[in-house]
């Protein structure tokens, strides 16, 4: 069995702390981020596709900033996650599907972030996932799904989520922290700041324990995608670069 391949990036890369030398050197123009943040990070996780389809031609600006093994998680749009909490929602997934389709190869797993105010509701969630399938077509969708009301924590659901070849994200927001993860073919990872606050620097004891699950689910065969969330302080980038060591490490 080959070894899964591990993918630690961030989640965003234009932020303007960031261009005041904590990242980005400074006088770099925000129209050169990404290709500055690719030369260092092989993914990162799109937020900006939360609020709405990104543009045929900012796409295109995206994939030619980028190398050729660069991989964009995607953020659901929140019109079908937010407003139309998973249901009646075929034409917008279809809509998105087929935008954020152009991105070709570099296209990495979808994310799903559900709303707080989503309790539990299976029926939905495989109403939803079956849309997904339907809607997608012939293309290859990796899906990870990021349940932000504790009831949707139940063995249940994690079945649900197996029988659609779906990843429960694995996050730390500390009013849903998420741990274990299902029996998925790829992990999704996402970490929000210690205490789930979107700041603060994760330790080295933290970051040590991650770098031990990865491995394992590496030699497992099985595909990880890491994205760090805290960003307010740019502690982002450092905990991003420091996980890449460790788990590079034999």
């Amino acid at each position: 069995m080959s070894a899964g391949r591990c993918y630690i990036g961030t989640s965003g890369w234009s932020y303007p702390h960031w261009g005041k030398g904590r990242f980005y050197p400074r006088g770099t123009k925000p129209g050169d981020y990404l290709a500055y943040y690719s030369r260092e990070f092989g993914t990162v996780e799109i937020n900006a596709s939360f609020y709405q389809p990104p543009r045929p031609e900012m796409i295109d600006r995206w994939r030619e900033a980028t190398g050729s093994r660069f991989l964009f998680a995607i953020k659901l749009w929140r019109r079908i996650t937010h407003e139309r909490k998973l249901a009646d929602c075929e034409q917008e997934l279809r809509d998105f599907l087929s935008r954020v389709e152009a991105f070709g190869p570099k296209r990495g797993p979808l994310l799903i972030q559900l709303p707080p105010s989503l309790h539990r509701d299976d029926e939905r969630l495989d109403g939803f996932l079956n849309a997904f399938k339907a809607v997608g077509g012939k293309a290859r969708w990796r899906f990870a799904v990021e349940f932000r009301h504790p009831s949707w924590l139940a063995t249940p659901v994690y079945a649900l989520l197996d029988g659609h070849g779906a990843a429960c994200v694995l996050a730390d927001l500390a009013r849903c922290p998420i741990v274990e993860p299902n029996d998925s073919p790829f992990f999704y990872v996402r970490r929000h700041g210690p205490g789930g606050a979107y700041r603060g620097c994760y330790s080295a004891d933290h970051l040590a324990a991650d770098a031990d699950r990865i491995r394992a689910w590496l030699q497992s065969g099985r595909d990880v995608y890491v994205y760090f969330n805290n960003d307010i302080e740019g502690h982002a980038i450092d905990n991003a670069r420091q996980l890449r060591e460790r788990v590079a490490r034999s």
